[in-house]
C-alpha cells in the first residue's frame, strides 16, 4: 500500500511539482493540510516546506469561505434540487457552532459606553474556533471552522484570526508527527486518506437518511431558544 502512495506522489510531482500539489491539496475540504503535509513529505519536500505550502493553501481559502460558504449553503437550501444538501450541511455546522456558543456568555453593555472591538465573549469564541480548527482530524479544519465562525457572527477579522491560529497549530501538529515518524510517512498519508474517504462515505449515508426539519419544527426550535435567552436575562 505504501508503494501506491509513493506512485501517486511521483505522478503528481511530475505533473504539477511538489509545492503546487501540496498547495492545491490543502485547499480541498476534509483532506486539507492534514493530508497535504505528509503527502508533501512523501513527494520529497522537507517537513518545513510541506508545512509552509500546506499552511499557505489552507489559510488562503479561509477568508473566501468566511464570506461565501454559509451564504452559499443557505442559497442551496432555498433551491428545489439542492435543498436537502444545503439544510443538511447547515444543520451540521449549526450544531458544532452551538456547542461553542453554549460555553460563552454574551456581554451586554447598557451604560452607554462604546463596545470594545474585541470583548471577552469575542475572545472566548475566537479561542473556541481556534481550538476546534487545531484538532488535526477531518471535519475540524478550516472549512468547518470557517462555517462555525460565520454562524457565531463574531466578525470577519476576528473569525479569520481564530481560524488561521487554529490552522497553524493543526499544521504544526501534523508536521511534527510526520517528522517524528518520517520512516512511516507513506503509511501516515494512507491513513489520512482512508479516514477522509470513510468520512465522505459516512456523510453521504447520513445525507441519504437525513430528514430536514419542517417549518413548524424550526419555529418551535427558535421559540425555545428565545425563551431560554429571555429566562437567562
Amino acid at each position: 500500500m505504501s508503494e501506491f502512495v509513493q506512485g501517486i506522489a511521483e505522478s503528481m510531482n511530475n505533473a504539477l511539482g511538489a509545492p503546487l500539489s501540496v498547495l492545491l491539496l490543502s485547499i480541498i475540504p476534509i483532506a486539507e493540510a492534514r493530508f497535504a503535509i505528509p503527502f508533501g513529505i512523501s513527494m520529497g519536500l522537507s517537513p518545513m516546506e510541506a508545512f509552509g505550502w500546506a499552511f499557505l493553501g489552507s489559510s488562503l481559502i479561509a477568508p473566501i469561505l468566511l464570506i461565501v460558504f454559509i451564504p452559499t449553503i443557505n442559497a442551496l437550501s432555498r433551491t428545489k434540487f439542492f435543498s436537502k444538501i444545503g439544510k443538511f450541511l447547515y444543520d451540521k455546522f449549526e450544531k458544532k457552532s452551538r456547542s461553542l456558543a453554549d460555553t460563552v456568555q454574551d456581554e451586554h453593555i447598557s451604560d452607554g459606553t462604546k463596545k470594545p472591538f474585541i470583548t471577552k465573549s469575542d475572545l472566548k469564541k475566537m479561542g473556541g474556533t481556534a481550538l476546534f480548527v487545531a484538532v488535526p482530524l477531518p471535519l475540524t479544519g478550516v472549512w468547518t471552522g470557517s462555517a462555525v465562525a460565520s454562524i457565531l457572527k463574531i466578525g470577519f477579522v476576528k473569525s479569520l484570526i481564530g481560524v488561521v491560529i487554529g490552522n497553524a497549530v493543526a499544521c504544526a501538529i501534523i508536521t511534527l508527527i510526520s517528522f517524528l515518524f518520517k520512516d512511516y510517512v507513506n503509511y501516515i498519508t494512507l491513513a489520512f486518506f482512508i479516514i477522509a474517504v470513510t468520512v465522505v462515505v459516512v456523510l453521504i449515508i447520513k445525507l441519504i437518511l437525513y430528514k430536514p426539519k419542517t417549518d413548524g419544527e424550526n419555529h418551535d426550535a427558535v421559540s425555545a431558544k428565545d425563551d431560554e435567552t429571555t429566562n437567562k436575562d
